[in-house]
């Protein structure tokens, strides 16, 4: 039995050494690729080393946190049963969480709201090559705290590492970990997801079960123009960064003091399952991460 395992184990490192290999070769021949996954079947960007590779090489990105996630959530009685509500995907990317909550059978609908243009153009593309366009609705912005035109700078290497360039980004006096004052910068429309929602059909936004919520620090912004929808008392999936936070214009303070308004308690993966703490020890986690690039997912609820 214990040779059987290691050779599992032996045949899934060739495997993978295997993908990474042709996942580079793919990379000089052309720009985009088709992969079938776990999570559905997704054109990504070949300059993608982070949410297309992870799809390409591992059939997956963020599946396990996601099913967790679900999981922990019915167990507490704040979502519903399996296949039904809707999810709010806040800087969807690709569209790799709400065509997996639908592909997957988690969720019945989706709203993702994605404003980068090539990311918005393949978020597009995956949805109709699942055949998700009835139960995919796709909103081209950034959810912000109000509605206007804001700049939005470029990752060379991570398309899920755009972000809203806040005015305060100049003055930040924190060094830069990923040279981000070197990044090409496009303008994109920002709304207020509240004003958002309110523009879509009521057959959909009255199942929103879930929130998830990834844009890289701009969190608390997005926070503060969904208080109508986040009174309601759904819960949310944040990625918690704060180098991300602060370089978005936003104190460890004010981040805290806006989730604390809203939320009662946040929850952490610890050991292969979800931790509830106090919101009020959410400045102690922002201590735990620091700010030298490390992030983690937290559930607000």
């Amino acid at each position: 039995m214990r040779f059987l395992l290691l050779a599992q184990k032996a045949l899934k490192r060739i495997f993978l050494e295997f993908r990474f290999v042709c996942w580079d070769v793919n990379g000089k021949l052309r720009k985009f690729i088709t992969v079938s996954t776990k999570q559905g079947i997704f054109t990504v960007l070949l300059a993608d080393n982070h949410i297309g590779k992870s799809l390409y090489c591992y059939g997956q990105h963020e599946l396990d946190l996601f099913s967790e996630a679900m999981k922990f959530l019915r167990s507490i009685h704040k979502c519903p049963p399996k296949g039904e509500g809707a999810i709010v995907d806040v800087g969807a990317n690709n569209g790799v969480i709400s065509i997996g909550a639908l592909h997957t059978g988690e969720l019945e609908k989706a709203i993702a709201i994605e404003p980068e243009p090539q990311n918005f153009a393949l978020l597009q593309k995956n949805v109709i090559q699942n055949g998700l366009e009835d139960r995919i609705i796709c909103l081209p912005f950034a959810a912000s705290h109000k509605k206007c035109t804001v700049s939005f700078e470029l990752s060379g290497s991570n398309p899920g590492d755009h972000r809203v360039r806040t005015s305060s980004d100049r003055v930040d006096s924190s060094p830069e970990l990923y040279h981000e004052s070197a990044r090409h910068v496009i303008k994109v429309q920002s709304d207020r997801l509240d004003n958002l929602l309110s523009k879509l059909p009521e057959t959909v936004t009255s199942t929103i079960a879930l929130i998830w919520a990834d844009v890289q620090g701009f969190e608390g912004y997005v926070f503060m123009g969904a208080k109508k929808l986040l009174s309601k008392g759904i819960p949310l999936v944040a990625e918690i960064w704060p180098y991300g936070i602060k370089r978005a214009g936003m104190s460890q303070q004010r981040f805290c003091k806006i989730a604390m308004s809203i939320w009662s308690h946040y929850c952490v993966m610890r050991r292969g399952r979800f931790v509830r703490y106090p919101i009020n020890m959410l400045e102690i986690f922002f201590d735990e991460l620091g700010y030298n690039g490390d992030f983690d997912n937290v559930i607000f609820i």
